[in-house]
């Protein structure tokens, strides 16, 4: 069992590593390519907790370099402790980030995107930063506005630059006809929700891999702790042997018994004669 332990962990080790490289560098990538949203919407909580999930992808590098060293000192308590202490940080971590996720997903759901995006759209004239990351969004999506690009027309008298397909080289950029008509909303959701839907997936693969490297570590413990102090419970049971003796009785005729005379009687001593 011990063995299948080992090879259980071997296994873990290349999930780990597999599922780790591909979250962790998909999500940072995703954070920094939709970095936009931080200041058109009031979404920067939500977004900026995805930082857990690239915390326990992280720590899945180390947890394989310890799961493949675990079966070769089973007896070293120090080894699959710190095994196990890395596993239980990433698995926080790991159900921290998926939790923020679902909010963000929660979150796509109410008319909450819509106001905030409207609210950022009303500092665009005075704020550079969300400026320009309307101006990104736009060029990403190819849309303008939140609904359409009439949205524009409340803030501002032209249209921003972003909305004719060109980056704004100056303050004061616009143009007249909108080459992107629809709106971002739309497509802010979608482009969110399946960042969330990527996390949720690949997060919930790698917290079953660290269960079951969690569980086959502890049985490893056990079974290392166990093992001194009864050794014949780890070693294969002896095949009990029981012999059946018939017994062969030998009658033997013995003579009768010849009876033996009785010892005579003592006679009482007579007194001498005078």
């Amino acid at each position: 069992m011990t063995r299948r332990c080992g090879l259980v962990l071997f296994a873990c080790a290349g999930l780990l590593l597999s599922f780790g490289v591909i979250l962790g560098g998909s999500t940072a990538w995703s954070l920094i390519r939709i970095s936009y949203y931080f200041w058109t919407t009031d979404l920067h909580i939500e977004l900026g907790s995805s930082l857990l999930i690239i915390m326990a992808a992280a720590l899945c590098m180390p947890i394989c370099w310890v799961a493949t060293i675990v079966p070769y000192h089973p007896n070293k308590f120090s080894i699959p402790a710190t095994l196990m202490c890395l596993v239980i940080a990433a698995l926080a971590l790991m159900c921290a980030g998926l939790t923020s996720s679902a909010a963000l997903a929660r979150s796509l759901r109410d008319p909450g995107l819509n106001r905030s995006m409207h609210e950022a759209m009303r500092r665009d004239p005075h704020d550079q930063s969300v400026r320009t990351a309307f101006s990104a969004m736009q060029l990403e999506l190819q849309c303008c506005g939140v609904q359409s690009y009439e949205d524009w027309y409340g803030h501002r008298q032209t249209l921003p630059a972003s909305c004719c397909g060109k980056v704004p080289v100056k303050h004061g950029d616009g143009c007249e006809t909108p080459l992107y008509t629809s709106g971002c909303l739309r497509p802010a959701a979608v482009e969110l929700r399946y960042f969330t839907d990527s996390c949720a997936v690949l997060g919930l693969s790698i917290i079953i891999v660290l269960t079951v490297t969690l569980l086959a570590t502890a049985y490893l413990v056990v079974d290392s702790v166990v093992e001194p102090g009864c050794p014949n419970l780890l070693k294969g049971s002896h095949a009990v042997r029981v012999a059946c003796l018939s017994p062969s009785v030998q009658y033997v005729s013995l003579p009768s018994p010849v009876p033996m005379p009785l010892p005579a009687r003592a006679q009482p001593m007579s007194a001498p004669s005078l």
